[in-house]
C-alpha cells in the first residue's frame, strides 16, 4: 500500500499535455501546488482552471506527462490505493454535480457510505448535519436538487465535499450564484478551515473570495499559467499581460496607475485578507 510523501505538494504538473477535442488545451503545463495553503486560480473563460482541478484529483487523465498527488501518481494507483486516498480529499463541482433522484441528505451522504460502508447510521447523520450546517444548508436536507436554486445546489456539492472532514479541499467556483450573505458565511468557513490547515485548491471570479483567502494566486490563459506566487507578488506584478487578465477577470475599467490591490475590494482592517 503506497503512503503519501510526507513534505510533498498538493499537486505537481510535469509537461502535462491534455486534449478535451481537436486542439490541445495544455501543451506541457508545469505547476506546482503547496500543501496547507489556499491557492485561487483565476483567469478568463477557457483558461483551463477547472480542468486543472480534475485532473490534479484525477477524475480525468492527462494524454501525457505526470500529474502528482501528495507525491503519488495518480496512473500508478491500484484501484485500492485510488478509493483510499480520495477519501483524503474533496471535490465541490461548479455545476453542483447533484444527483437529481436523491434528496439533498442522500448526496451528501454518498462519500460517506463510499468510504466507510460499515459506518454506523448514527456517524453518517452526525457526518451529513455537520457539513451541511458548514455549508448552511441544514434545513433543505429533505429536498431535491431541482427544488432548490443553483447556488442552492452549490452549497450541497460543497457540503458533500466537506462530508469526509478531509484535508484537502477542490473547489470550483464555490461561491458562484450565491448572494451575499450566503457568500460570506463561506467565506467565513474557509477563514475557519484555513485556520484548521486544510488545503484549499479555489477556482473563482469573485474578487472578495479572492482577497479574504487566497494566500497564492495562479493566473491562467489559453492553457497557459501566465504567472503564480503569493498574493501580494502577483496582484503588484506589473506586467501588462498580469495586469490585463486581472482586471479582465474582474471586470473593472481600471489602469494600473497604482496598488491593483484596490480591484480586489481588500478591507484593510480585514486580518486575514493578506495571510
Amino acid at each position: 500500500m503506497k503512503q503519501w510523501i510526507d513534505g510533498a505538494p498538493a499537486l505537481t504538473l510535469e509537461g502535462v499535455i491534455y486534449s478535451p477535442g481537436a486542439a490541445p488545451l495544455f501543451k506541457g503545463l508545469d505547476l506546482t501546488v503547496p500543501m496547507g495553503r489556499c491557492t485561487v486560480f483565476m483567469g478568463p473563460s477557457g483558461a483551463g482552471k477547472s480542468t486543472v482541478l480534475r485532473l490534479g484529483a484525477g477524475l480525468i487523465p492527462p494524454d501525457s506527462g505526470t500529474v502528482l498527488y501528495r507525491g503519488l501518481d495518480w496512473s500508478e494507483l491500484s484501484d485500492h490505493e485510488n478509493a483510499v486516498f480520495r477519501e483524503g480529499m474533496g471535490f465541490a463541482f461548479q455545476n453542483g454535480a447533484l444527483w437529481a433522484n436523491k434528496s439533498v441528505y442522500q448526496n451528501i451522504e454518498l462519500p460517506y457510505l463510499y468510504h466507510r460502508p460499515k459506518a454506523e447510521r448514527q456517524e453518517v447523520r452526525d457526518a451529513v448535519a455537520r457539513a451541511a450546517h458548514q455549508a448552511g444548508i441544514q434545513g433543505q436536507l429533505a429536498l431535491r436538487p431541482s427544488q432548490l436554486s443553483l447556488g442552492e445546489q452549490k452549497s450541497v456539492s460543497l457540503a458533500r465535499a466537506l462530508v469526509m472532514d478531509p484535508p484537502v479541499l477542490f473547489l470550483d467556483d464555490p461561491t458562484g450564484s450565491l448572494d451575499a450573505q450566503a457568500t460570506e458565511k463561506q467565506l467565513q468557513l474557509f477563514t475557519e478551515l484555513k485556520r484548521a490547515g486544510r488545503t484549499i485548491i479555489l477556482v473563482t471570479q469573485d474578487p472578495l473570495v479572492t482577497s479574504r483567502i487566497a494566500d497564492r494566486l495562479v493566473l491562467m490563459k489559453a492553457g497557459e499559467v501566465v504567472t503564480e506566487g503569493e498574493f501580494a507578488e502577483v496582484t503588484r506584478n506589473p506586467n501588462p499581460e498580469v495586469v490585463a487578465i486581472l482586471t479582465s477577470v474582474l471586470s473593472q475599467a481600471a489602469t494600473f496607475s497604482g496598488d491593483i490591490l484596490d480591484l480586489l475590494s481588500i478591507d484593510q482592517g480585514d486580518g486575514d485578507a493578506l495571510k
